[in-house]
């Protein structure tokens, strides 16, 4: 049987890959689709989304975009991550 991710988990993969590379001054797109694990059009929809709603900051860079999480979407995400523990508590997976 298939297990498909929820959106809620689609979103804190994508947003905890741009996390593991904010050290290099953000997330490049071939590095969210490869830790992300998702095609470039569903990326690329995501990321406009998570920008418009205030999670993450898109940084024009030589080579394409760069993204950052901002200070909204640090915390989006330690809740989500605060949220999966409690449920993994009571054997669900969100």
């Amino acid at each position: 049987m298939t297990t498909y991710r929820s959106q809620v988990r689609v979103m804190a993969d994508l947003l905890r890959a741009i996390r593991d590379d904010e050290p290099e001054g953000g997330a490049k797109v071939s590095v969210l689709l490869r830790k992300a694990n998702m095609s470039y059009a569903r990326m690329v929809e995501l990321t406009d989304q998570l920008v418009e709603k205030g999670l993450l900051i898109k940084v024009p860079a030589e080579r394409g975009n760069l993204y950052k999480l901002s200070e909204r979407g640090k915390e989006f995400l330690a809740n989500v991550e605060t949220f999966e523990k409690f449920a993994e508590a009571y054997g669900l997976k969100i």
